[in-house]
C-alpha cells in the first residue's frame, strides 16, 4: 500500500489538526453515557400464532383379512407387496367336504322336484275326478259316499303337493347354503389394494375369522390430527392446509372433524386427504395451523427483554430527555426472535432493542434508530479513512485500498 507522507516543516500543523478533531468528536459524545439502538414500537390489537400438531397417516381402508369358516389352508396366492385387484382371489381354504356337500344338495334339489312335479300330477287327475263324481252325484247316479271319497282323496294329493313344494324349498336353500360355504372357503380382495402383511401358510389349520392376509387401499391416504378444540375455528370443511414430514411440505384438504374431543388426548381428530403419495402410510405429520388471537400487546425481538421478578418481564424506554426508564411487560407469546407483550407501553415509544444488560434506569444516552444504526453502519465501511495522529499520515478507506491493489 503507498501513502504520501507530508513535508517534515509541516507534520507539526497536521498534528495538531489531528487532535482538535479528537477533541471535537471526544466533547460530542461527552454529554451522553452510551449511544443505544431504539425502535418505535406501535399497538396491535391481535397476533397470529403459528402451532404444530402432529399426526399420523392411514390408508383410506385397510383390511384384515380371514375365513369366515374354520379348515386347512390350500392355496395363498399372494404376497407381501403384491398389488391385487377387487374381487382377486387370494386364499383357498382345502375344499373337498364342501363340494361333495354341495353336490349332495343339488341331487336332494332335483328330487324335491321330481317329487313336486309328480304331486302336481296326482292333484290334477284328483280334481278331474272330484269333478266327475260331483256331477253324477248332483245326477242322482252315484252315492254320495262315493263323491266324498273323492274329494278327500283330492284334499290329500293337494297336501301332498304342498309337501313336495316345501321339500324343493328345503332341497334350494341346501344347496344354496353349500354353495356359500364353498364360496366362503375363498378369500377375495374387496378393494383395490396391496398386500401389506401374510399371516399363514399353506397346510396352516385355521379358525374362522383368524386374519390371514392385511390389504390396504391404494391411492389417497388420510392424516388423522389431534387439534385443540379452540383451534376448531381456525379450520374450514373443503380448505387445503400443509402437512410436513421429513422436511418435504404437502398440500392436503381437510375432510372431515370429530365432532367429539377424545377422553385421552383431550383433542378433536381432523382427518387430512392427501392425493399425492409422496407420504408413506402410518408417518409421522404435523399441521402447521396460525390462529388469530385477540390480544392488544407489541411486538418486540427478544433483544430487548431482560428478566425481571414474578414471571414478568422489563423493557428499556427512552424518554424525551433522553434518561432510560425501566418498563415491566408480560410475555403473551413468543416466537424465536420476537415476542408479543403487553405492559406499560404506549404507541411510538422508543425500546432500546438490543444490548439492555450494558444500560441501567437513569442513565443518559445517545438515542440512534436501529435504521440510522444500520445506514451508518454500512457508511462506516465503505468510506472509513482516519488520520494517524502520531504518524500525521493518510490512512486510505478499505475501497480505496483494494482499487489501489488492482
Amino acid at each position: 500500500m503507498s501513502t504520501n507522507r507530508l513535508p517534515i516543516g509541516r507534520a507539526p500543523r497536521a498534528l495538531a489538526t489531528a487532535l482538535c478533531g479528537w477533541l471535537l468528536f471526544a466533547s460530542a459524545n461527552a454529554s451522553a453515557d452510551l449511544t443505544v439502538s431504539y425502535i418505535n414500537i406501535q399497538r396491535q390489537a391481535s397476533f397470529a400464532s403459528e402451532r404444530l400438531y402432529a399426526g399420523k397417516t392411514l390408508a383410506s381402508r385397510s383390511s384384515e383379512l380371514g375365513f369366515k369358516r374354520g379348515g386347512e389352508i390350500a392355496q395363498v396366492l399372494v404376497d407381501i407387496g403384491d398389488v391385487v385387484a377387487k374381487n382377486q382371489i387370494l386364499a383357498r381354504l382345502d375344499n373337498r367336504t364342501l363340494a361333495s356337500n354341495l353336490n349332495q344338495a343339488e341331487a336332494d334339489t332335483a328330487l324335491a322336484q321330481a317329487n313336486l312335479s309328480a304331486a302336481k300330477a296326482e292333484v290334477q287327475l284328483a280334481a278331474k275326478t272330484e269333478k266327475r263324481f260331483r256331477t253324477l252325484f248332483e245326477q242322482g247316479n252315484t252315492s254320495k259316499q262315493i263323491y266324498d271319497e273323492a274329494k278327500l282323496s283330492l284334499q290329500i294329493k293337494q297336501a301332498q303337493d304342498q309337501v313336495a313344494q316345501a321339500n324343493v324349498k328345503r332341497a334350494l336353500a341346501a344347496a344354496k347354503a353349500n354353495k356359500i360355504a364353498l364360496a366362503e372357503a375363498t378369500i377375495r380382495a374387496p378393494f383395490d389394494g396391496i398386500i401389506q402383511s401374510r399371516y399363514m401358510d399353506e397346510g396352516t389349520q385355521i379358525l374362522s375369522g383368524t386374519p390371514a392376509l392385511k390389504l390396504v387401499e391404494l391411492g389417497p391416504i388420510k392424516a388423522h390430527i389431534g387439534v385443540p378444540s379452540r383451534s376448531r375455528d381456525s379450520l374450514a370443511i373443503g380448505g387445503t392446509y400443509n402437512l410436513s414430514w421429513n422436511g418435504q411440505v404437502q398440500p392436503a384438504r381437510l375432510m372431515a372433524i370429530s365432532p367429539e374431543v377424545d377422553p385421552n388426548t383431550r383433542t378433536l381428530n381432523a382427518v387430512f386427504k392427501i392425493s399425492d403419495g409422496i407420504i408413506p402410510i402410518g408417518a409421522v405429520v404435523e399441521l402447521l395451523l396460525e390462529q388469530r388471537v385477540e390480544s392488544a400487546g407489541f411486538w418486540l425481538p427478544v433483544s430487548a427483554l431482560a428478566a425481571s421478578d414474578r414471571g414478568l418481564w422489563a423493557v428499556y424506554v427512552i424518554n424525551r430527555e433522553n434518561i432510560i426508564e425501566r418498563r415491566l411487560v408480560e410475555v403473551i407469546h413468543n416466537e424465536a426472535s420476537r415476542a408479543y407483550v403487553r405492559g406499560l407501553l404506549a404507541d411510538s415509544d422508543r425500546v432500546v432493542n438490543s444490548g439492555v444488560q450494558r444500560i441501567v434506569p437513569g442513565q443518559a444516552v445517545l438515542p440512534l434508530s436501529t435504521e440510522q444504526s444500520i445506514a451508518e453502519s454500512r457508511q462506516k465501511t465503505a468510506t472509513d479513512s482516519v488520520i494517524d495522529p502520531v504518524t500525521d499520515l493518510v490512512i486510505k478507506s478499505r475501497d480505496e485500498q483494494a482499487n489501489a491493489g488492482r
